[in-house]
């Protein structure tokens, strides 16, 4: 596996730039100032968006430099920025209503929208091609409008906290299971079709245990974060990033235990 992506370590709270090829580390940021960061975005050739518990910020993905911070909640579990410069931010009680928001902000930085439903549970939010958004809701997706009204949702036995869930360019779904440690692929309307990459049909060595962010390379194969557990020293519990094929066979695998404890973030380079 040679490829250079950014990932974030859960474990000991710290986003590194990683050449697999070389296992060469370009840099590490603490996360001791970003709590709980989990979801990244490229912006354009120098720019990442990463979010965090408090809100997110920009990188330098090349240098590690934080550009900008925009700190202003708790719970934030989501940041995406959309084509228009304004950004969308998704958590838990963001407006002190004790339930799912997501907030829309100007390219300034000032509110303009704010929606709200009714849950206790939020991870990752993507924006679909159709303008509606994928809420990872613990053991189901809720497929919503931007105001947040459930339009259609899916479910597969052993999600518990799914993590991350994506519409493709042919309409179907790709979901991370979480501690299920498997990935699900629904069809264009909404009926489960296949899963991949969990305990038994993977060698012993990978042990599936949680199964977070993934990102796919250009030829249409897969990449996954297995991430292993809480604090440090988890790193040689399993295999820390997966490579499947199309097909959903594991082809590759990736870790250093020696510095990584637990990869939950990826992204791509």
């Amino acid at each position: 596996m040679k490829l250079r992506f950014l990932g974030i370590d859960e474990g000991t709270q710290q986003l590194h730039l990683i050449d697999t090829g070389s296992q060469d580390f370009a840099w590490t940021l603490d996360l001791k100032d970003y709590p709980l960061a989990r979801d990244m975005q490229r912006l354009d050739d120098e720019r990442v968006l990463v979010g965090y518990d408090h809100g997110f910020f920009e990188l330098d993905w090349r240098s590690g430099r934080v550009l900008t911070d925009c700190r202003q909640w708790k719970e934030v579990t989501a940041a995406h920025r959309r084509a228009d410069g304004c950004t969308l931010v998704t958590g838990m009680n963001l407006d002190g209503r004790n339930g799912v928001n997501v907030l829309t902000l100007d390219p300034q930085g000032k509110l303009l929208h704010t929606a709200f439903r009714e849950g206790d549970y939020v991870r990752l939010m993507r924006v679909t091609s159709q303008g509606t958004y994928l809420l990872c809701t613990n053991d189901h997706i809720k497929e919503t409008t931007p105001e947040l009204v459930e339009l259609r949702r899916f479910s597969a036995p052993g999600f518990e906290h799914a993590w991350k869930a994506e519409r493709l360019a042919d309409g179907s779904t790709i979901v991370s299971a979480g501690y299920g440690a498997f990935m699900a692929v629904f069809d264009g309307e909404g009926a489960l079709v296949r899963r991949f990459g969990a305990a038994g049909e993977v060698p012993a060595t990978v042990a599936p245990f949680f199964y977070a962010t993934y990102g796919f390379l250009p030829d249409g194969q897969l990449l996954v974060a297995n991430w292993q557990g809480h604090g440090p020293d988890n790193g040689h519990k399993g295999a820390q990033l997966l490579q499947f094929d199309t097909t959903g066979r594991l082809v590759d695998s990736w870790s250093a235990p020696q510095r990584i404890s637990s990869l939950q973030g990826l992204l791509l380079i």
